[in-house]
């Protein structure tokens, strides 16, 4: 492709986000993905990436042997069922000689699975509980070696708190360890749907670092290059294409007008690439250590 086409081609896809956006300020009765179809979406949406995959190999490089050697403290901020947590319990717990692991979640059916799996991974020298609460209503005191929000940053009140009130849990020798979605074309969707459902924007990785040198607060930025496969939203009548591309638009698409649906596809299609029978998509992460 030519540098002209080049430059027609990101004006054509710039005008669609920005039609998109227009159609969604539009609406008043869409209510965002939630409840049994987002954890389904969620888990559709994780299976076609290779995203949490390469999160865990920079954790097993870049974290975990920083931590404590005698005894290593965690908290999850956001932790969910735990599905990444359980991996580095395990890693934690083969490099340090005590663990005590916490996880902070909202949704009470997901802190039950967190339990359930972190307990399952323990031994007797590892500590688990979870908090059933929000994090910014959280009366938490105690300090851990590492504190963890992992795509949990997207949905606070006030990020700018959030940051604060987690970095105030970090002890003097610990490090607050934030993975944020990288801003790039798979989160134009879900940040449109942000903008209509906050009346404001979503944080992503640049929003975080700019508020980050704004403060003066020192840290490291490690990008994780991974990709999502959407071959199957192509796909007419697929669930799982319907899974994939609800959880990237943070809504039910089933429930917008047809029209508006066929643009988000079509976008989809043209920001992504075909190798052989694959197409896919960006799906890189930023990780802050501070």
């Amino acid at each position: 492709m030519t540098k002209r086409n080049q430059i027609r081609e990101k004006f054509k896809i710039d005008m669609n986000i920005k039609d998109i956006r227009q159609e969604m300020a539009l609406l008043n009765n869409v209510a965002p993905l939630k409840g049994p179809r987002y954890s389904a979406c969620l888990h559709t949406y994780e299976a076609a990436s290779n995203q949490r995959e390469l999160i865990l190999e920079w954790f097993g490089d870049q974290v975990i042997p920083q931590t404590p050697t005698d005894s290593a403290s965690f908290l999850s901020i956001g932790c969910g069922a735990g599905e990444l947590d359980v991996n580095i319990l395990a890693a934690g717990k083969a490099h340090a000689s005590a663990v005590a692991y916490v996880g902070i979640e909202p949704d009470l059916q997901q802190c039950e699975r967190f339990m359930s799996s972190m307990e399952l991974a323990g031994n007797q020298n590892t500590r688990v509980e979870t908090l059933n609460t929000d994090f910014e209503r959280c009366t938490e005191q105690r300090r851990f070696d590492r504190v963890l929000m992992v795509h949990s940053l997207y949905y606070m009140e006030d990020p700018e708190r959030a940051i604060d009130k987690a970095l105030n849990l970090v002890n003097q020798s610990g490090r607050l360890i934030i993975l944020i979605a990288s801003n790039d074309t798979l989160n134009e969707l879900s940040s449109s749907f942000w903008r209509m459902e906050n009346g404001g924007s979503s944080w992503f990785s640049e929003d975080l670092s700019r508020h980050l040198e704004e403060r003066g607060v020192s840290f490291e930025l490690h990008r994780i290059e991974a990709r999502l496969d959407i071959t199957s939203c192509c796909e007419p009548e697929s669930e799982q294409g319907s899974r994939i591309a609800d959880f990237i638009a943070q809504v039910p698409l089933g429930e917008l007008p047809p029209g508006l649906r066929a643009k988000i596809f079509s976008y989809l299609e043209a920001t992504s690439h075909l190798d052989g029978d694959i197409r896919s998509l960006p799906h890189n992460v930023d990780a802050f250590v501070i």
